[in-house]
């Protein structure tokens, strides 16, 4: 591929526009972020992120939009050479940090790069043919949706709102004939803009799609009441007629599972013990360090939004309110993982919640929220699920116990909750030892 190589340019840059390895160096963070250990032994050479297990990033010559666009080309397998499969990506920096822009093309294209390399849905989400979220005739790598608004209630909304439209499975007609790759395809879905303006876009392998982007603004989905977009990313991969699989690159990723690589996670999950990085295996158990709402923000949008924090309770102007509580996992050996998680609470909800410690009748209490956590190798599958709490006490020297999420009407999380799991599943080879060991 000829951009592989440095290539020369015929003008300068936008002046806020960082030289292709500047750019490459916050994606490999992001990656490494995102995914530890996926970036060990990559380097930057001409204008790319080239890792030794046979998978690279590039940066291609502007294609539209811009100077101030990346265009990135992921290349799974550079081994099949001499015309090494690649799918396009661009991302245009739409805060002053232009780390915002690698994070998203990490979170969408990227994380459908790794899971193509993994293949065990700790990336992305896969759908085959015959799927409810699936496009006929092909096998689907699909990333989640991010959002670039600056208010974090419409970024979360339209992300919700494009996830639940099943854009893909929906103008599946519109542009599936135009999908030519024997090796994989790539598809962009955009959503956003103001009020009024709202812009729906579908690129296929890197070229506007006119036909599915009219199909997708035929959906009228909602507006945002501010300027608020977000974009998630798709690989569709031929599925042969002899076998429901379809055909994988050869290079493969050789990373832990991704609940069990590092002490503290994307979300801000954390040993839950003083215990230097090595928990206790008798009472294993994980610290979630902020909501994952709370946890999204810059640190300068925290500063601003947080009003009080403390080891229980956290309150973020425009966002809401959240209560820290344990969340309980058995074991089929015997053990009971506890994740300390966040919940989102009404106000009224939470103000009674206070007002029930100082009046000391909280015992017996139950009330309702929302988890805010991604929790072990479910992951955001149960992110939002509806809670109901209780089982909280005044100890004796005072202190109130933590509530204790009890029952879910989400059916994932209720079965998290209600039946035993295997130890290997939940904690990966962190914890070998047994009670009895």
């Amino acid at each position: 591929m000829f951009w592989i190589r440095r290539r020369t340019r015929k003008e300068e840059p936008p002046a806020n526009r960082l030289p292709d390895l500047e750019f490459l160096a916050l994606v490999r963070s992001g990656l490494e972020e995102f995914a530890p250990g996926v970036t060990q032994g990559a380097q930057l050479k001409g204008n790319s992120l080239i890792s030794p297990n046979g998978w690279a990033v590039a940066v291609a010559p502007p294609h539209h939009g811009g100077g101030a666009h990346y265009d990135l080309a992921a290349l799974p397998d550079v081994g099949l050479q001499p015309d090494v499969p690649l799918f396009m990506d661009c991302v245009v920096p739409v805060s002053t940090d232009p780390q915002d822009a690698a994070n998203t093309w990490v979170r969408t294209a990227g994380a459908c790069l790794l899971e193509l390399l993994d293949r065990r849905e700790h990336f992305a989400d896969h759908a085959g043919p015959d799927d409810e979220r699936g496009v006929p005739g092909w096998h689907v790598i699909t990333s989640g949706a991010v959002g670039l608004g600056h208010d974090v209630d419409e970024n979360r909304r339209l992300q919700d709102a494009l996830m639940e439209a099943n854009v893909l499975h929906r103008i599946a007609d519109s542009f599936t004939a135009d999908l030519e790759s024997p090796f994989f395809n790539g598809v962009k879905v955009f959503y956003g803009g103001s009020p009024g303006a709202m812009q729906a876009e579908v690129r296929v392998n890197g070229e506007r799609h006119e036909a599915a982007s009219s199909a997708m603004a035929a959906l009228a989905m909602p507006e945002p009441t501010t300027f608020t977009a977000v974009r998630l990313y798709a690989l569709l991969l031929p599925v042969p007629s002899s076998s429901g699989e379809p055909s994988y690159p050869t290079a493969r990723l050789d990373l832990a599972p991704a609940s069990v690589q590092t002490n503290t996670h994307n979300n801000g999950t954390a040993c839950a013990c003083a215990c230097d990085g090595h928990l206790d295996p008798e009472h294993p158990g994980f610290d979630l360090a902020l909501p994952h709402l709370i946890a999204e923000l810059s640190e300068e949008e925290r500063k601003r939004r947080v009003t009080s924090a403390n080891e229980a309770i956290i309150t973020a102007k425009g966002i809401g309110n959240f209560l820290k509580v344990r969340l309980p996992v058995r074991l089929e050996d015997g053990r009971t993982v506890v994740y300390l998680a966040w919940v989102y609470l009404q106000a009224a909800v939470i103000a009674d919640f206070v007002q029930r410690i100082h009046n000391g009748n909280l015992a017996d209490h139950r009330f309702e929220g929302l988890l805010c956590n991604a929790i072990g190798p479910w992951g955001e599958d149960v992110l939002r699920a509806p809670v109901v709490l209780g089982g909280q006490r005044i100890n004796e020297d005072g202190s109130v116990r933590r509530s204790e999420v009890l029952e879910s009407s989400d059916p994932l999380l209720s079965k998290v909750l209600s039946e035993d799991w295997p130890t290997a599943f939940v904690l990966g080879d962190r914890f070998p030892h047994s009670p009895s060991g």
